[in-house]
């Protein structure tokens, strides 16, 4: 599979036993995934997709997002307002933050409501 993938030989071994190692315990500190969907991955087939924008449908399609405030403002790891960057819709973290309750088109209503709302915010900085 690394062949396939163009990727350095090891490395996806490598990958794959750190993140065993952390979901042996509930943890994914790389991507920070809720517990309930965290399982070691011991036990093939496994598979590859191309995933990269312009090839796959959902490729950009984040079900989460960056978090941010009310105006859109971006917020850091250390829950600080990052200035001048902003987000709105399915870039952001809003109401389908965690994957339920989602249906589709969601995004749409986030991105024109908090959308207005950040540019507001913006245009008065």
């Amino acid at each position: 599979m690394e062949a396939a993938l163009e990727i350095p030989k090891g490395n996806l071994v490598e990958t794959l036993d750190r993140y065993n190692e952390y979901a042996a315990h509930g943890q994914d500190p790389d991507f920070h995934k809720q517990p309930e969907y965290i399982a070691p991955q011991t036990k093939g087939p496994w598979a590859a997709f191309d995933l990269s924008l312009g090839r796959a449908m959902y490729s950009g399609f984040t079900m989460g997002g960056l978090a941010v405030t009310v105006d859109g403002e971006v917020l850091g790891e250390d829950g600080g307002v990052i200035p001048g960057l902003y987000a709105a819709g399915a870039c952001a973290s809003n109401i389908a933050q965690d994957g339920k309750g989602y249906s589709s088109g969601t995004q749409l209503g986030e991105g024109s409501f908090f959308g207005r709302r950040a540019g507001r915010h913006a245009a008065r900085r």
